[in-house]
């Protein structure tokens, strides 16, 4: 008996899913997904500098050629990672911790906002190829902003009421007395470290499939922050396949985009020459560093396009749905379907005049 077509036209678009990947290169090169995450990266800057918080320098290359080059863009990723992380790290190690809150506050508001826009365009444009624009983008985005900032809080609470009960144990056993208490319920400490341990590789892992959810599929913060851990522990092997396919993309985007970034400003330098006056020397110096920077914003751009890609197939992994789904809001589209009503003759016909309001 021949299987049902549709079912196997529907098995070979499963197997190939993953391909979708491939797109969201060319989605973070996207004009106004660019603006958004420079942006975002200029403002959350600008809160650093206002709380004085120095900007550690890019380390430069150690060898030359080929490998210097490599160096330098495995340099340029840790720079955007720990770009995003560095005051959540601080803070855990109690480090500056109002200065730090507020670092961290300013980043989840921001790319709570405008990241949440890039993965509504990232989202969009995977599942039905059309590219919102940015005013579109960002209206969603804070409309469901109980996913998109809501969701990042609620997994950041989680994690801090997880941890007391380690941290209680670490201050029982710097008293004598309760330290024998607390070894005769060691058993149930090494428990609660597993639980929190497998709680912070999640969120280590998964926390960009938050706003995912929330622009894919509506999601509040419960709802989001429950599949990210579904997503994230149900069928491993597929996403450390999804994981390592985006790795290679971003060494690849980076390499390419640093290269092109190189190239230009050496280019420029060849053909305007070097000028005579140390002011122009420093002025032309400051717009090579920010073609550079660029590189960077592009890199955060992949990020976030990337992570719906991988927020997508994991859906379809997981709960079965396909790659083409997407939560429509209403409100999104302006004018939305005409109204009718009855013309002359008894046909109905546009209102043209409800729909011009």
């Amino acid at each position: 008996m021949s299987a049902n077509p549709s079912t196997s036209a529907r098995q070979h678009t499963t197997t190939w899913s993953w391909l979708l990947l491939l797109k969201t290169p060319a989605i973070a090169l996207r004009g106004r997904v660019l603006l958004l995450a420079a942006a975002a990266v200029l403002l959350v800057w600008l809160g650093d500098q206002l709380l004085g918080i120095p900007v550690a320098p890019q380390p430069t290359a150690k060898v030359a050629g080929f490998a210097g080059f490599a160096e330098s863009t495995l340099y340029t990723l840790q720079a955007m990672i720990l770009g995003f992380a560095d005051p959540f790290m601080q803070l855990a190690g109690g480090e500056h911790v109002v200065a730090n809150l507020i670092r961290c506050a300013i980043r989840l508001a921001v790319w709570g906002i405008l990241g949440g826009a890039i993965v509504r365009i990232a989202a969009l444009a995977l599942t039905r190829n059309e590219s919102p624009d940015i005013e579109s983008s960002v209206r969603f985005a804070w409309r469901l902003r109980s996913g998109f900032l809501g969701g990042p809080l609620l997994l950041i609470a989680g994690l801090v009421v997880i941890s007391l009960p380690l941290m209680v144990v670490r201050l029982a056993m710097e008293i004598s007395w309760l330290s024998a208490a607390v070894a005769v319920v060691w058993p149930i400490v090494i428990v609660v470290a597993v639980i929190a341990s497998l709680y912070a590789i999640a969120a280590a892992i998964g926390w960009p499939l938050i706003w995912a959810a929330a622009a894919t599929d509506g999601s509040d913060a419960f709802d989001a922050v429950s599949r990210m851990f579904a997503y994230i522990y149900q069928k491993p092997l597929r996403l450390m396949g999804y994981v390592a396919l985006v790795a290679l993309m971003a060494v690849g985007c980076a390499g390419g985009a640093s290269a092109l970034a190189t190239i230009a400003t050496i280019a420029c330098e060849i053909a305007a020459g070097t000028p005579d006056n140390e002011w122009s020397q420093q002025t032309i110096a400051g717009w090579n560093s920010l073609a550079l920077t660029l590189v960077g914003v592009y890199l955060t751009a992949f990020g976030w396009t990337s992570s719906t890609g991988i927020y997508l197939l994991r859906r379809q992994d997981v709960d079965g749905v396909h790659t083409d789904e997407v939560f429509i809001d209403p409100n999104e589209y302006d004018g939305g379907i005409p109204r009718l009503r009855q013309g002359p003759t008894g046909v109905p016909e546009f209102d043209e005049q409800s729909d011009a309001a």
